[in-house]
């Protein structure tokens, strides 16, 4: 057994039972409460501005801020409503600016403000340290982004900069704080429960919420039920989550979940017992879910040309003007791009995501960004003895794929990949430690 496994044995028994015993962690009393008192001011002082300046929405979040201090050394409850919260997707401010902000960019913003306010007491920070694996491909984005932030600088840019930086570096420092903390296999109990429950409801009533990333968050629910042994208890939940998938009619999403569970699998040597218990039920109850399914539901599945008259062949052929839109703006911007959150065309996104990077900031960040997926699952490969990688590498695998056909930076779409990333980094650190203290 793993240091990883033990740790998860003893600390993640069960969802509920881990926020039953919330205990804190050790952090001196004195330093506590310093670092309450001062989130407490800053607080004050930020929302008394929001309110006296109107942004009602930004003295609403950082009012929470000393709720965060308090809680930061108790991650337990505020990790799990984290993960309960990423399928919850839903825009909070309307698309105003096209900029979207959902429950769990909240959550991930005031977690990640309570670890920096952690790092500023303790004068250190050991989730940063711990991301040092991927490093170099997280840099080489983050300074290129910056670099086109200064050439395309205005108020939109810097939102929009800002929020792809949440989107990439927050989930790497909030999943190694939970695995160095040990409380990421809660989080990813969470996920798979309130995942559950919108495979169940979301067929009934969509409230609003759109199919693909929908799909891509069960999908991704399914991955994490395939590669993390730890949450093995939780397999029953494949019976409402592979028909879920299924009823999204998300093909991108179905095609990315089963590419995601091959990597996995071909990550833990194809072991007979996991195939047995993992991969066959899913295809059983994919086989008999698709069959008992509307005809009209089955040819979309199906459909993968856009030489019909269908729904799904219009979807295709819309998904082809978006391309050609996007070809002639980077044929215009070839190397600095129109800036991060400029893309304007037919739609406000090309649903694919290597000609968002190429539009936005030209070919350099499109590669960039291939870099950046292609160097992190090379550094998840170099840590494969963790329990975690084989999981973060299917998802994180799965959402870029989907990420090719559909839209990839918004809300929570592209959070648990890097959450996981950051979960086998943080993973790795503690077994080290525990090693070295041995």
């Amino acid at each position: 057994m793993s240091v990883e496994q033990a740790f998860a044995l003893r600390h993640g028994r069960g969802l509920w039972r881990g926020l039953h015993t919330n205990r804190a962690l050790p952090t001196g009393a004195p330093d506590r409460e310093l670092g309450i008192i001062a989130a407490a001011a800053l607080a004050a002082a930020v929302a008394g501005y929001g309110l006296a300046s109107g942004h009602m929405l930004l003295a609403l979040v950082v009012s929470l801020f000393p709720l965060v201090a308090w809680l930061l050394p108790r991650p337990t409850v505020p990790l799990v409503l984290l993960g309960a919260s990423i399928p919850a997707f839903q825009n909070l401010t309307g698309g105003g600016g096209g900029y979207n902000v959902a429950a769990s960019d909240l959550l991930l913003v005031l977690v990640g403000a309570g670890i920096l306010l952690q790092a500023a007491i303790a004068g250190s920070f050991p989730a940063l340290r711990a991301l040092r694996p991927v490093a170099l491909p997280v840099a080489l984005y983050g300074v290129f982004m910056m670099l086109l932030l200064a050439y395309h600088l205005g108020v939109s840019e810097v939102a929009q900069t800002g929020q792809r930086f949440e989107l990439l570096l927050l989930p790497l420092v909030v999943g190694a704080f939970a695995a160095l903390n040990g409380r990421h296999i809660l989080l990813l109990q969470a996920y798979v429960v309130s995942t559950s429950v919108l495979a169940v409801v979301w067929p009934l009533d969509s409230f609003g919420l759109q199919k693909n990333p929908v799909g891509q968050f069960i999908g991704n629910a399914i991955l994490l039920l395939v590669g993390v042994p730890s949450l093995r208890r939780f397999l029953p939940c494949l019976v409402v989550l592979v028909p879920g998938l299924l009823l999204t009619q998300s093909r991108g999403a179905i095609v990315a979940t089963a590419l995601g569970t091959v990597v996995i699998l071909a990550m833990q040597g194809f072991k007979a017992r996991t195939v047995l218990s993992r991969a066959v039920p899913i295809v059983l109850i994919a086989v008999v879910a698709f069959a008992l399914m509307p005809t009209g539901a089955r040819e979309r599945i199906t459909t993968f040309s856009a030489e019909s008259d269908t729904p799904a062949a219009y979807a295709i052929r819309a998904r082809q003007e978006y391309a050609r839109d996007a070809w002639q703006i980077i044929h215009a911007h070839p190397w600095t791009g129109v800036g991060i959150g400029n893309y304007l065309a037919s739609s406000t996104d090309p649903h694919q995501v290597l000609l968002l990077q190429a539009a936005e900031g030209g070919y350099i960040l499109a590669g960039l960004f291939v870099f950046l997926v292609l160097g992190t699952l090379l550094a998840l490969r170099m840590m494969r003895n963790v329990e975690i990688v084989p999981a973060a590498t299917g998802v994180l695998l799965a959402t870029a794929a989907h990420g090719l056909v559909d839209v990839y930076w918004v809300r929570g779409t592209p959070l648990l990949g890097w959450l996981l990333v950051g979960m086998a980094c943080g993973a790795l650190a503690r077994g080290r430690k525990v090693k070295a203290t041995a």
